[in-house]
């Protein structure tokens, strides 16, 4: 057992490389106290916080679903999907196995649509085990979903109104807010579009598709709504 401020000690830098004696977390700051960069630009090797922070975000909502069952420590902990796929790669001899391990991909049932949502993924920013792809992914955990945002205990002397205020105010995002976004291929998309579409159907549809366009140059008509590369309406 070790204290939650001591985790990833020691763990080298990504960007300083040999300048930086390891990982040695400010106490105050969130950086290394030997290179002065955050812990996210170390190979802290546990994904165990980020998962604790995604989970805590899903807890007490509609996406319980995501979290996996609570420990005897009673902290939610997300149940981040890990991807590997393993590929024969043809040798003169023989036939080798290559296997890339995702650290995170969306949780959809089709394998083979999953795959091809990660290969959309630009190459550097691929959540792939020990790359910087996955860095960059503990990175934008770090920027985007701080533990002081919806944990008044990880945030510096709020008095007991402003806990119940930040109480309130996460309660309220968790409930009008949060959401989890879905893989869907274009014709499945077009098809729910088609059908909220329909007349009587109670619902408004918010899903747009882009076709191509047969003048790039043509000035948009009749939508506020327009591809900027292609310059082509989109329909609600």
């Amino acid at each position: 057992m070790t204290l939650g401020h001591e985790e990833g000690a020691g763990a080298p830098c990504l960007k300083c490389k040999d300048k930086c004696e390891g990982f040695e977390l400010h106490f105050w700051r969130k950086i290394c106290r030997n290179c002065k960069c955050g812990q996210e630009e170390h190979e802290v090797g546990s994904n165990n916080e980020d998962d604790h922070k995604v989970g805590k975000l899903f807890e007490d909502t509609k996406y319980t679903t995501l979290i996996a069952k609570l420990k005897s420590d009673g902290i939610p902990t997300y149940k981040r999907n890990v991807m590997i796929l393993t590929n024969p790669v043809a040798a003169k001899k023989d036939v080798s196995i290559s296997t890339v391990t995702y650290e995170w991909a969306p949780p959809v049932q089709n394998q083979t649509l999953a795959r091809r949502y990660m290969e959309l993924i630009p190459k550097d920013k691929q959540p792939v085990a020990g790359s910087e792809g996955a860095q960059y992914r503990k990175k934008q955990l770090a920027k985007q979903l701080p533990a002081h945002d919806q944990d008044p205990s990880k945030c510096h002397e709020l008095s007991p109104n402003e806990v119940k205020q930040m109480e309130q105010f996460v309660k309220k995002y968790k409930d009008e807010v949060l959401g989890v976004g879905d893989v869907k291929l274009p014709k499945d998309v077009e098809a729910q579009a088609g059908d909220k579409g329909k007349p009587d159907s109670g619902a408004r549809s918010t899903l747009t598709t882009v076709k191509g366009p047969e003048n790039k140059a043509a000035t948009p008509q009749g939508s506020a709504y327009y591809c900027f590369k292609c310059k082509e309406n989109m329909r609600e």
